[in-house]
């Protein structure tokens, strides 16, 4: 694959990059919506709140701007050679690690600055969605958009530069980044319970739900290591992960929960 991307035309590289990333995440925005539904028909809703006036019709606007801006700016980077791939499947591996933790460190910083007073206007848009829907995941500013956009390509930028890139090792990356954040933002309990404990590695759907709704916390997406060590974790994020497996949705979006698993 990779000598097929460094010496296809740069339509073709549009066409292909285009292919995928809009097919891929209409594959995970479907997987999304029936797994939200099937686990909410489950009784492991998350929010018991009816979504804000609006909500969907921003959510596909958002969506759709995020992906008109990555897609061409992805190709250029394959067009013009920013991006170069080495074979071997030790590159493969260090590919997806390293863009993997690169982007939750990145992202963790990004995200908790945007929180800030000065910033709040990138990232006012995708809090509009206080109860969330896969359709959230992908929904943000343009300005938002091209934050993520540089920590998406930014470890793949340094590994090229040192020749250590792997064409399959970012596939994988992007592949598992897009799919989990659409369908880590349904308003559903999906993951199973051992995530509570393993939570530094990757979170239970409520735990990012309770950043929605409460704002200020829990900055990290699938890295829980990085709220632990900077201390944004909610106190109560596991005893309401715990009433939610109990058939118990929250009922208000600052609802707290007290009370002992």
């Amino acid at each position: 694959m990779a000598r097929f991307l460094h010496e296809a035309s740069g339509w073709a590289l549009l066409g292909i990059v285009a292919a995928f990333f809009v097919g891929w995440t209409g594959f995970s925005l479907a997987v999304g919506v029936v797994m939200e539904r099937r686990y909410q028909t489950k009784g492991l809703t998350i929010f018991d709140v009816p979504l804000k006036r609006g909500q969907s019709n921003r959510e596909r606007l958002g969506t759709a701007l995020f992906l008109a801006l990555w897609i061409p700016t992805f190709t250029a980077t394959l067009h013009f050679g920013w991006l170069r791939f080495s074979e071997g499947v030790a590159r493969e591996l260090v590919t997806f690690a390293v863009c993997w933790v690169g982007f939750t460190v990145y992202y963790w910083f990004f995200h908790r600055a945007m929180h800030s007073k000065a910033l709040f206007w990138m990232h006012r848009w995708h809090h509009e969605s206080l109860v969330t829907t896969p359709w959230t995941g992908l929904s943000m500013s343009p300005f938002e958009a091209v934050g993520w956009i540089v920590g998406l390509v930014g470890p793949a930028l340094a590994l090229s530069h040192f020749g250590w890139l792997g064409a399959w090792g970012l596939l994988a990356f992007f592949a598992m980044h897009f799919y989990g954040n659409v369908v880590g933002h349904a308003n559903a309990e999906l993951m199973p319970p051992v995530l509570v404990r393993m939570h530094y590695a990757g979170n239970p759907v409520v735990y990012h739900s309770l950043h929605h709704a409460r704002f200020d916390g829990h900055y990290g997406f699938g890295s829980g290591y990085m709220d632990a060590l900077f201390r944004t974790e909610f106190a109560d994020w596991k005893r309401v992960h715990a009433r939610i497996l109990r058939h118990e949705p929250m009922r208000a979006l600052r609802e707290r929960v007290t009370e002992s698993p």
